[in-house]
């Protein structure tokens, strides 16, 4: 088995499931949104170190990504050995012992969830869930810190295949890059959107997020060994 730590991301509001599974000790749950919630619902929160928990409104379970980029990630970098992961307590990846002696065997960079097809193209996904004005403050963040990305942004969002989720397991070195790449245009987009980021909550950086997941691992798939799996949907 490899080295191994995949933090699944809880919320005190979550429905209670109707059923009671057994998780490998690999998954750790985390608290997401610790800062503003009443209750205690994972011995590990989002609120300890370096943290945006009290962002949690808006970043959903990205605020447990910031968590593990401040706290788990630092130093890991140069340890190709090691993977790192963020799942919800309802979606998990579907992997085997099996499948994951495979991760560094095969030297594989990142696993994502089987993209989801929208018709006639994944700009239709942010009509539904991410309003104009705030899809406008991600091109421009994207536009004003990552100018390559944003001139590859329109061929990537013209195709049909979306990574949904914010679910990922992926080397440490490959995580700690998509976060530092990640989390500096959130917080552009924060400080462009309208409403501003600290004066709504509406979880419309946890939706952007998606899509900049899908922008990111897409632009990199020729130089990136990305392998997928299927989702597993807790009931």
């Amino acid at each position: 088995m490899p080295d191994l730590e995949v933090y699944v991301a809880k919320f005190h509001k979550d429905k209670p499931l109707s059923s009671v599974y057994s998780h490998p000790a690999r998954l750790i749950p985390v608290q997401a949104g610790a800062s503003l919630a009443p209750l205690k619902v994972a011995d590990i929160q989002d609120n300890v170190g370096d943290n945006i928990s009290v962002k949690n409104v808006n970043y959903c379970e990205l605020t447990v990504l910031y968590w593990i980029w401040k706290n788990r990630l630092a130093g890991e970098r140069d340890k190709s050995g090691k993977y790192y992961g963020l799942f919800h307590y309802r979606r998990y990846l579907d992997l085997r012992n099996e499948d994951l002696c495979h991760l560094a065997a095969r030297d594989i960079d990142a696993i994502l969830p089987f993209p989801t097809i929208h018709e006639p193209n994944i700009k239709e996904h942010h009509a539904r869930y991410i309003k104009e004005s705030d899809w406008e403050a991600m091109l421009r963040s994207l536009e004003e810190i990552e100018p390559e990305y944003y001139a590859a942004y329109d061929k990537i969002f013209s195709q049909q295949y979306m990574y949904n989720y914010n679910i990922i397991i992926a080397k440490a070195a490959v995580l700690q890059e998509y976060c530092e790449w990640l989390f500096p245009i959130l917080e552009r987009v924060e400080e462009l959107s309208i409403p501003k980021g600290s004066e709504r909550a509406d979880r419309y950086i946890g939706y952007i997020g998606e899509n900049l997941l899908t922008l990111y691992f897409l632009y990199h798939k020729d130089r990136m060994n990305l392998v997928h799996t299927g989702r597993i949907m807790l009931t």
